[in-house]
């Protein structure tokens, strides 16, 4: 078994992997093409620079992804990097083809990044160094007649996408991306919809990323601080409740919207602690205890 860093050429063998591996686990038809387009669509040399591989007599037939992304929170930046695309072709299966794979991803990530991060068994992965942690938090709006005409939304146009990139950018923590395109790209990640939010007279308030099928919020900005009436209005256009996924270092959006929305907690992810002295550095530029692990920004 040899592991090495997959190149250019393997793009396709390693999406058409990824399709058959988590099609059959999932038991429904999963194409990565349909899931992260900006990713998968065409070969990508971020992509297949970001994946490591497991090789049986030149035949890929494990992968296991090491994203690098660059997180700011408040003045900090983290080099952040999102592990995941654990996959092992069935006939691999049992021969420790995975624990080699994210060991080596460990070693890889070890060198460069300050904190790791993946979903997936806690079990399984817990023996690799990853574990529970993080707060996250999700805000449940239901419709009221009290949002009803306050805010639009339609699909973000290309003109507006620049301006609100540099908005995305403005909140408490975010991940840094390459240019609009990127920034837009991202927001359309795993079906979801990036969506432009009016005020009254056609001024933008802000954007959001909207999952339409399940009415869930996975990232947004607005120009004020009006969350509670932004979500409400949304929940009043899609007639159904509007969960919105709130980052645990966002105290300030989670103290406006408490009364106001059903809140949850959650652990949203298993982390691998690299540097832990960024992460308290990062909390400590928010005014916030640096002995807790505030979940990452995922999307």
């Amino acid at each position: 078994m040899e592991i090495k860093l997959l190149s250019p050429e393997h793009f396709y063998e390693l999406r058409d992997l990824l399709d058959g591996v988590f099609s059959r686990s999932y038991g429904r038809e999963t194409r990565f093409i349909d899931l992260f387009p900006r990713l998968f669509s065409a070969p990508n040399p971020y992509v297949t620079s970001s994946h490591l591989g497991a090789f049986a007599d030149g035949r890929l037939v494990g992968t296991a992804a090491m994203y690098p992304l660059d997180y700011v929170v408040g003045n900090v930046q983290i080099r952040l990097i999102a592990n995941g695309n654990v996959a092992v072709h069935e006939d691999y299966r049992n021969r420790g083809v995975m624990t080699q794979l994210l060991h080596a991803v460990n070693d890889a990530c070890g060198a460069c990044g300050d904190l790791g991060y993946l979903h997936g068994n806690p079990v399984r992965y817990g023996r690799v160094g990853y574990h529970g942690g993080g707060i996250q938090y999700t805000l449940t709006f239901r419709p009221s007649d009290s949002g009803a005409a306050v805010y639009d939304f339609a699909p973000m146009l290309p003109e507006e996408r620049a301006f609100l990139k540099k908005l995305s950018e403005t909140k408490c923590d975010y991940i840094r991306r390459a240019d609009a395109g990127d920034f837009y790209a991202a927001l359309h990640s795993a079906k979801r919809e990036a969506v432009t939010v009016y005020a009254r007279g056609g001024r933008i308030a802000g954007y959001l990323s909207l999952g339409k099928d399940n009415a869930f919020v996975e990232e947004f900005a607005f120009t004020e601080p009006a969350e509670t009436e932004i979500f409400r209005s949304l929940a009043h256009r899609l007639g159904c409740p509007v969960r919105v996924r709130l980052s645990g270092y966002d105290e300030k959006t989670l103290k406006r919207c408490r009364d106001d929305a059903e809140v949850s907690e959650s652990q949203p992810a298993l982390f691998r602690i690299i540097r832990p002295e960024k992460l308290k550095e990062a909390a400590e530029s928010l005014s916030l205890s640096p002995d807790v692990l505030y979940a990452p920004y995922l999307t």
